[in-house]
């Protein structure tokens, strides 16, 4: 296997093609979970022949089962402000795979990302003519790229989202300064598990041997898994509500924005959000102000809170409170209840699970006025839709089902016939995210409200649509 071999890629193009050649489980509907479907071996052989780049830079390692994305896009948006230059690697990605390669919130250039992959392509074209099964997956190759970017461009701190589980994933190489693990609840069941405790024993694989931990596990049957593993694994857990606590939250929206005369200031951008006030051990932090909808969310901010109260401690950063308080006020997170159009409002998300589809819910009656909700749905098929389904489809006033593109779509034909048989409601089927758009736009009244929710492949499709109609 020669580095220098003159195969290089060209083009980024190139270099996708050959990524792309890879196994990849994002499309596949079903498949074995296991050591060997999911070698963490393979991942390390990899890495070895690229010089252990992940050994090069301190990292935090977030998993959980809703929320870890944005913990993720919150943490490394602290780290950014205060002068620390922060890669961010998270999946999927909404409209280029680019997005999940970052630093200081910007993604990895093509031509850097072709350039990297040609480092790893003799290796991995090995494998693939020799061992096949050996060679490593789509998601593995990106989780590579990450590390040798990261280290290439000397990062002081990676934030690494979990891809899938914790325990087997390409991400676990990584000795972090702390792991999160935000709440645990039932996605994926059929591979990771059909209880909490399944659950949580995956989650807990990223716990390391004294590496501080922060959780906001909240059921008892998965609690008692994360913190047996810490027992054992000699490391203190930080618990939300024991350790941590959301002591007040308060929804800010266009109507109450003139009684809040500090959140002007915080964010003169932004006319919703979310003010709180987060205690940790060594701090109490008030007028934290998120530009972001979900009371759910806070959580989210109290356990990136609670880490940086870690690492600040031991020395690993240095920060103030006010920059926290600054860089939270201009987060943005993507496809998170995110406002993407207005007249009629158009609210993008990507609630794929029983919990998220709740908080959707709840945050879309809480937090808007509108006449009638127009739902425009669209799933993998490996979710538990009926229960998603029945979270979401009683506030509908229009319902649209559709499809993405991606292989494991649920088929919008399907989801018609449950939410008629669930919840006794008729939709309308589009076979693709772009004509479910015009259909809701063309029967949507200017006071209505256009809520396009589902997989993170739905939401990808639609942010693309609707920025390239915003920009024609």
């Amino acid at each position: 296997m020669d580095k220098k071999s003159e195969h290089g890629f060209h083009t980024y193009e190139e270099a996708l093609s050959f990524l792309y050649k890879a196994i990849d489980y994002e499309k596949l509907i079903s498949y074995q979970y296991n050591a060997s479907t999911f070698s963490l071996d393979r991942m390390v052989k990899m890495l070895e022949y690229v010089g252990n780049p992940h050994k090069a830079f301190p990292s935090i390692h977030i998993t959980g089962t809703k929320g870890k994305g944005s913990t993720a896009i919150m943490m490394s948006t602290v780290l950014e402000h205060a002068g620390i230059k922060t890669g961010l690697f998270t999946s999927p990605h909404l409209i280029d795979l680019r997005e999940r390669i970052q630093i200081n919130h910007q993604n990895i250039a093509e031509q850097e990302f072709a350039g990297i992959l040609n480092e790893l392509r003799p290796y991995i074209q090995h494998l693939r003519d020799t061992e096949l099964p050996a060679s490593p997956t789509f998601f593995e190759i990106l989780t590579a790229i990450a590390m040798l970017y990261f280290k290439t461009k000397q990062v002081e701190m990676a934030v690494l989202e979990v891809g899938l589980g914790g325990r087997l994933d390409s991400t676990n190489v990584v000795i972090p300064q702390a792991s999160i693990i935000t709440n645990i609840g039932f996605d994926h069941t059929a591979i990771l598990g059909n209880t909490l405790s399944n659950i949580a024993y995956e989650k807990a694989g990223i716990i390391k041997q004294g590496v501080p931990v922060v959780s906001a596990v909240e059921a008892p049957e998965a609690l008692s898994v994360i913190e047996k593993t810490c027992r054992e694994k000699n490391t203190r857990l930080y618990l939300l509500g024991r350790d941590i606590w959301v002591e007040e939250i308060q929804n800010i929206n266009e109507n109450s924005s003139a009684l809040n005369p500090q959140f002007q200031v915080l964010n003169p951008k932004s006319e919703r959000g979310l003010l709180c006030k987060i205690r940790t051990r060594r701090h109490t932090y008030n007028n934290i102000f998120l530009p972001i909808i979900g009371t759910h969310q806070v959580k989210n901010c109290a356990l990136v809170l609670g880490t940086l109260d870690i690492l600040r401690e031991r020395g690993d950063i240095a920060i103030d409170d006010e920059t926290i308080r600054h860089a939270l006020a201009n987060l943005h997170c993507p496809a998170r209840i995110e406002v993407i159009g207005e007249n009629p409002l158009i609210i993008l998300d990507y609630a794929h699970t029983v919990d998220s589809m709740k908080f959707l819910r709840e945050s879309l009656l809480e937090n808007f006025k509108f006449n009638r909700i127009i739902l425009i749905l669209g799933f993998s098929q490996d979710k538990d839709l009926d229960n998603i389904l029945k979270e979401i489809v009683a506030i509908g006033g229009s319902i649209i089902v559709t499809k993405s593109k991606n292989p494991r779509a649920a088929l919008p034909e399907y989801l018609h016939q449950r939410i008629e048989t669930l919840c006794g409601k008729q939709s309308e089927i589009f076979d693709n995210t772009q004509n479910a758009i015009i259909a809701a736009k063309r029967i949507a009244n200017k006071n209505d409200l256009i809520c396009i929710t589902g997989s993170a492949y739905v939401a990808g499709e639609a942010m693309k649509i609707l920025k390239a109609n915003a920009a024609s």
